[in-house]
């Protein structure tokens, strides 16, 4: 995997020769010179390099995902690992909510060294999950990067439920009315995804959950989603999109 990426990258930033009305005189073509139209007798160096690249990792720490914790946490190492061998700045956050509060916890930032990586193996799931919350976090300090091409993927099981329980002594009614799901949870989140393509970040849905909430996938991520039941493909999954992207 690493290695696919690094060749991607290394054809994509190669330089190559083309013909050009400036540049450096190609002397094998100056006989053309008065005799053909478009002679094009120059010769320039081009590339494809599109600009540089940084990827976060959003992954849903969310109770929902506990029976898979343990793959999650195996192929995202893998692909972290093959993601920054490659060159490629990248951090990875888990999330979860917790009462009142959204829980972002960073296994690695962008410029942590490669030993930083083994944190993900702390990744553990409980509580619900905020996801349009935790999207805008996570895009406020991707903004600020200097890399022209910025992505950001989230792994999740699709349905956005943070259901407030009231606390002891708190005074209020039950708030299970105006909780964070349905439609108030697939709505924001889209929202917030929607805001974070505006403003250039490229973000791809990894659904994980069951077939019958695809419809909500879809209205979040549009067609830039993937859905899959085999959580050790997850790494491939996100290799294969990392490739279409550089080379697109």
């Amino acid at each position: 995997m690493k290695k696919s990426l690094i060749q991607t990258l290394s054809a994509e930033q190669s330089k190559y020769a083309t013909s050009s009305d400036s540049g450096t005189i190609n002397v094998q073509k100056l006989w053309r010179l008065g005799r053909v139209p478009s002679t094009r007798l120059f010769r320039k160096m081009e590339n494809n390099d599109k600009g540089k690249y940084v990827v976060d990792l959003m992954i849903d720490s969310s109770h929902s995902q506990f029976l898979k914790q343990a793959t999650v946490a195996i192929q995202a190492y893998i692909i972290v690992r093959a993601i920054v061998d490659a060159g490629i700045p990248c951090r990875v956050n888990g999330f979860y909510s917790f009462f009142d509060y959204t829980i972002l916890k960073r296994y690695r930032n962008y410029d942590d060294d490669l030993k930083q990586t083994e944190n993900i193996f702390e990744y553990s799931c409980e509580g619900c999950n905020r996801d349009g919350l935790a999207i805008k976090s996570v895009c406020d300090a991707l903004y600020t990067r200097a890399e022209e091409n910025k992505i950001l993927i989230v792994l999740s099981d699709g349905k956005p439920n943070d259901i407030h329980l009231p606390t002891r002594n708190s005074g209020k009614e039950f708030r299970g009315a105006v909780s964070y799901s349905g439609g108030i949870g697939i709505d924001d989140t889209a929202k917030e995804v929607r805001i974070a393509r505006q403003r250039g970040i490229m973000v791809l849905g990894i659904f994980t959950g069951d077939e019958k909430d695809l419809k909500a996938e879809k209205l979040i991520y549009g067609k830039d989603f993937i859905f899959t039941r085999e959580m050790n493909r997850f790494g491939d999954i996100i290799a294969a999109y990392l490739k279409r992207i550089i080379t697109s």
